[in-house]
């Protein structure tokens, strides 16, 4: 399947994740619309919010955590790290760093081992958020720019398509895994990884939609 990741197929993209309703398996603030797609680095209510909606997309997979709370904990402290990097220009894109200061304070604070594969879903798809906001575009070329891409079950079979290689259960990824995949990742994609997942992924969720409504 050969994809055109152009500025009108991304924008497209976009309008399309923005616009999923509750019906279709989405919820949180920024389908409740109590969060708009605006972006303004001063607001931590909308890194609580981009965090918040990010683990929400994971929260299947966090079986038997207690008290989760956007305005607490790991949630919190991750959305606050987030929020420092948009702020200082010269700041580094620390992914490794968020992943495992998400694992250490879920432990701390909703006594649960979580899993890297289940951090990088709840960190990536946290700025994904982020980059489909207004105004978030002035980021693309800096800070939006190392972003990796949200490993699942459409961009894991996007990812076979290229390789040949079939991975499945991303929440169980160990740091080694999901660091092989995501360089290899950057080497086809070379930049702008989010743009290019946003349209990944609605075209091998159709597809896979599709393919299994036949069978």
């Amino acid at each position: 399947m050969k994809l055109e990741y152009s500025e009108k197929a991304k924008q497209s993209a976009i309008s399309e994740f923005r616009d999923k309703k509750i019906g279709d398996g989405k919820r949180g603030p920024f389908y409740n619309r109590t969060q708009e797609w605006d972006f303004e680095k001063d607001d931590l209510e909308l890194f609580k919010n981009a965090v918040w909606q990010g683990y929400l997309d994971a929260s299947r997979t966090f079986a038997g955590i207690k008290g989760t709370n956007k305005d607490e904990g790991a949630f919190l402290n991750l959305a606050k790290s987030i929020k420092k990097y948009f702020d200082e220009e010269e700041s580094e894109f620390t992914h490794d760093k968020w992943c495992k200061d998400f694992i250490r304070d879920i432990k701390n604070c909703n006594d649960y081992d979580a899993r890297y594969g289940q951090a990088q879903k709840v960190v990536n798809m946290a700025f994904k958020y982020l980059y489909c906001c207004n105004g978030a575009e002035i980021y693309r070329d800096s800070k939006f720019n190392e972003c990796h891409m949200p490993l699942d079950q459409f961009t894991l079979a996007w990812f076979f398509t290229e390789e040949g290689i079939l991975y499945q259960e991303w929440s169980w990824f160990s740091e080694d895994l999901y660091n092989k995949v995501k360089e290899r990742i950057r080497e086809i994609l070379k930049e702008d990884i989010l743009g290019k997942e946003l349209i990944i992924w609605y075209e091998y969720k159709d597809s896979i939609v599709n393919l299994k409504k036949t069978h």
